[in-house]
């Protein structure tokens, strides 16, 4: 059987047989490296989407249901503090009495 063989060919391919064998045994970290972008990009997506969520029902009151101009108002009084609800009342006494002398 007359094959041609290069010289060393026979121990170049031993070599990369017990190199695979090895590999398959215990993978070197290029697999793990693989592994951890795939677990990094999994979470990346999972906080986006959770981000997501947690922004669109933050937002979703003033999106779909804005509030009137009163109701604002109210909101505004009830955590206001003491002082200026005072003032408010003081000023709006005082304009009520100038349309009254027109």
């Amino acid at each position: 059987m007359p094959y041609k063989v290069e010289e060393g060919a026979i121990e170049h391919a031993k070599y990369l047989a017990k190199m695979a064998v090895r590999e398959a045994a215990h993978p070197t970290e290029r697999h793990s490296h693989k592994v951890q972008w795939r677990w990094a990009s999994a979470v990346a997506v999972a906080a986006v989407i959770v981000v997501g969520v947690i922004g669109f029902v933050k937002y979703y009151d003033d999106i779909f249901r804005p509030m009137s101009p009163m109701e604002e108002l109210i909101a505004e009084m009830k955590s206001a503090s003491d002082e200026i609800i005072y003032d408010l009342s003081v000023d709006s006494g005082y304009y009520l009495e100038e349309e009254n002398q027109l």
